[in-house]
C-alpha cells in the first residue's frame, strides 16, 4: 500500500528521536555491564598460529640458504673467471717472451750464416752483434754460438769468448742427433757464464748441404720467471711453469725443485689440452685448490695459477655468518613482534567482543526500558491526562457563568490535555509498538509508516510478504526488524533529503531454513554526500541488532539514493 498523509509540525517530530536515543544507552552508573563474553569468533588457535609461524620463519630461512647456496656457486664462478684471467695474463707474459728469444734466434743466424766459424772466431764484430741483441732481451742470461763440435766459440758478455765444451748439455745433443729448423728448449741447468739455474733456447746451423752445423742458443734464467709469477700471485696463492708432461719448471712461492707432474695436471689435459679449470691439490702444501692451466702457444709449456679453496671458502663463510647473524636477529625480532601482536590482537579480540556483548545486552535493556517506559507512560501518565481532562470537564460544568476569558482558558487547557495524550500516545508507541507483540510484525511496520509520512512528510511503500503475517517470525527478529526500519527511516528523514522511499520485506527459502529479506531504498543524494559519522552510528547500531541473529548488513548507494538490505534467519 502506498501512503500519501502529511502533518506539518516537524519539529515535533524531529525532537523524538533525540530523546529515544537517551533513553537506555548505558547502565545507571555509566559502566558497562558484566558478565561472562561469548565472542561470535576466536582468535587463530595456538597450534596453527604456531604452524603458521613456524612455516613463514622455515620459508625465510630456506629463501637464505638458497641465497647462500647460489652466493657460493656465484663467488666459485666469479673465481673461476679470476682465474682464467690471471692464467692468461701469465701466458701470455711467457709466450711473449719465448716469441722474442725465437726471433733473436733467427735474426743471428741470418746475420752469421754466410760467415765460416774461423771468420766468426777471429771476429769481434760477432761479439757485438750478440750483445745488440741480447739488449732486446732483458730476461735473457746470454746468447752465445756454439760450433757443430760442442766448443762455445762466441757469447754476448765480450770479445773473446772463454772456450769451454757444452757436449754435455741437451740441448747439444739434441740439435745434433736431430737438426731441424725448430728451436729447442732443455731442461734447468746451471749456466756456466753466470752459474744461475735458467733454461737454455736454442736453435741448430746447417751448412749447405743440411747437416748439423753448430748452434746458437740464449739462456733465461728461471730466477726471472720466478719474479714475473711471485709479482702476479698473492701470497696464499701458487703459479707454475710446468712443462708438457707436467713436470714442474717454476713453482711460485715454493722452491723450484724438479717437481714431478701434479696429481690434477694428466687428466686435465687429457680432457682439455688447451685450457680448462679444476679442482686439485697443489704441490707444495697439500691445501685443496681450484687451478687453472693453459698451454703457451706453440711451445713445450703450460702456466697454472692456483688459489686456496679453504680461504676462498673461509671468506664466504664469514660473510654467511655475519648475514646469519642479521638474519637470526631479525627472525628473533619478527618471531618476538609476531607473538606480542598475537597477544595483542588476542586482547583486542576479546575486548571487541566484550564491548559487542556490552551492546547487545544495551540494546536488550534498552529495550525492556522502553517497553517498561511506554507501559508506565500508558497506564499511569496517560490515565492521568484522562482524568485531568475528566475533571476540567466536571469544573466546567459545576461553573454556572462564567467570563468569555474563563472560557477560552478552560478550552484551551482541554485542548492541551488532548494534544498532550495524543503525543503521549506516539511517544508510548515510538519507545515500544503494542501492535508488534499483539499482532505482530506486519501491523506494527504499517502503524509505523503511517504515522512517520504524517510527521515526516515523505511518500513511503511498504510491501510486506503475506505469510510473515500468518507464520510470524521469532520475536527477537521482528523487534530487530521493527527497530532497524525504524532507524532507516530516521536517517533517511534526517539525511538523505530524499521524497520517496520503500520498504520491502519477503521470506525466502523453505521452512526448515527460511531468511527474512528486508530492503530499504531511498532516492536520496546517498551516504557519501552525508555526514558519515552520524550514518555510521545508526548502521552501528543495526549491526549489534543482526548480530546475535548472525544476520547480514549490506549498503550500496550512489547519486540516485541508498539501498539497505538485510538478510537474516526467521
Amino acid at each position: 500500500m502506498n501512503f500519501l498523509r502529511r502533518y506539518s509540525d516537524r519539529a515535533t517530530f524531529a525532537g523524538v528521536p533525540a530523546f529515544l536515543r537517551r533513553l537506555g544507552v548505558m547502565a545507571p552508573d555509566g559502566k558497562a555491564l558484566s558478565g561472562e563474553i561469548r565472542p561470535h569468533s576466536r582468535p587463530l588457535p595456538l597450534l596453527p598460529y604456531g604452524l603458521l609461524l613456524f612455516l613463514s620463519v622455515a620459508a625465510i630461512i630456506l629463501v637464505f640458504i638458497i641465497g647462500v647456496g647460489e652466493s657460493r656457486d656465484r663467488m666459485i664462478v666469479e673465481s673461476k673467471v679470476q682465474l682464467r684471467q690471471k692464467t692468461a695474463l701469465l701466458e701470455a707474459y711467457v709466450s711473449k717472451i719465448l716469441e722474442a728469444n725465437e726471433m733473436v734466434l733467427r735474426n743471428i743466424s741470418s746475420e752469421i750464416d754466410p760467415m765460416s766459424w774461423r771468420d766468426i772466431v777471429a771476429s769481434p764484430a760477432v761479439a757485438t752483434i750478440l750483445a745488440e741483441q741480447k739488449q732486446f732481451l732483458k730476461h735473457s742470461g746470454v746468447i752465445a754460438l756454439v760450433n757443430r763440435e760442442g766448443s762455445l766459440v762466441a757469447y754476448s758478455e765480450g770479445f773473446p769468448a772463454k772456450s769451454f765444451s757444452v757436449t754435455d748439455r741437451d740441448y747439444y745433443r739434441y740439435l745434433r742427433d736431430n737438426p731441424l729448423r725448430e728451436t729447442f728448449i732443455g731442461e734447468p741447468l746451471i749456466g756456466r757464464v753466470h752459474g744461475k739455474l735458467s733454461l737454455t733456447m736454442s736453435k741448430a746451423l746447417h751448412r749447405q748441404d743440411g747437416k748439423f752445423d753448430g748452434l746458437i742458443l740464449i739462456t733465461m734464467p728461471l730466477e726471472y720467471f720466478s719474479n714475473l709469477f711471485n709479482g702476479a700471485a698473492s701470497p696464499s696463492d701458487v703459479a707454475q711453469l710446468l712443462r708438457n708432461d707436467g713436470r714442474v719448471v717454476v713453482n711460485v712461492p715454493f722452491a723450484q725443485d724438479g717437481k714431478e707432474a701434479p696429481a690434477w695436471f694428466a687428466s686435465a689435459v687429457e680432457s682439455n689440452p688447451t685450457a680448462g679449470v679444476v679442482s686439485g691439490i697443489s704441490p707444495g702444501d697439500g691445501a685443496d685448490r681450484l687451478v687453472a692451466y693453459r698451454k703457451v702457444e706453440a711451445f713445450p709449456f703450460y702456466v697454472s695459477y692456483a688459489i686456496d679453496e679453504g680461504k676462498l671458502m673461509t671468506g664466504w663463510w664469514q660473510s654467511v655468518f655475519v648475514y646469519g647473524a642479521v638474519l637470526a636477529t631479525a627472525l628473533a625480532a619478527f618471531m618476538t613482534t609476531a607473538w606480542m601482536a598475537r597477544r595483542n590482537s588476542i586482547a583486542l579480540l576479546y575486548s571487541n567482543e566484550s564491548l559487542r556483548e556490552v551492546s547487545e545486552r544495551v540494546l536488550v535493556s534498552q529495550d525492556e526500558e522502553r517497553r517498561s517506559i511506554a507501559r508506565d507512560l500508558h497506564d499511569s501518565t496517560g490515565q492521568h491526562l484522562i482524568g485531568a481532562a475528566m475533571e476540567l470537564d466536571n469544573a466546567r460544568s459545576r461553573i454556572a457563568d462564567v467570563d468569555d476569558e474563563t472560557s477560552r482558558a478552560l478550552n484551551r487547557a482541554a485542548e492541551l490535555i488532548v494534544q498532550s495524550n495524543e503525543e503521549l500516545r506516539t511517544l508510548s508507541y515510538l519507545l515500544h509498538p503494542p501492535m508488534l507483540d499483539e499482532s505482530g510484525l506486519p501491523n506494527a511496520l504499517e502503524l509505523l509508516v503511517v504515522g512517520f509520512e504524517e510527521r515526516s512528510g515523505l511518500e513511503i511503500e511498504l510491501r510486506v510478504a503475506p505469510e510473515i503475517g500468518t507464520k510470524r517470525p521469532p520475536a527477537g527478529v521482528e523487534l530487530a526488524i521493527f527497530r532497524i526500519v525504524q532507524e532507516a527511516l530516521t536517517n533517511i528523514y534526517r539525511h538523505s533529503h530524499a521524497r520517496h522511499a520503500t520498504i520491502r520485506l519477503v521470506r525466502q527459502g523453505s521452512d526448515a531454513h527460511s531468511t527474512l529479506s528486508l530492503t530499504v531504498k531511498d532516492d536520496g543524494i546517498g551516504i557519501e554526500r552525508r555526514n558519515r559519522r552520524i550514518v555510521g552510528v545508526g548502521l552501528s547500531g543495526m549491526e549489534a541488532r543482526l548480530r546475535p541473529f548472525n544476520g547480514l548488513l549490506d549498503i550500496s548507494t550512489s547519486k540516485k539514493g541508498t539501498t539497505l538490505s538485510v538478510q537474516v534467519r526467521g
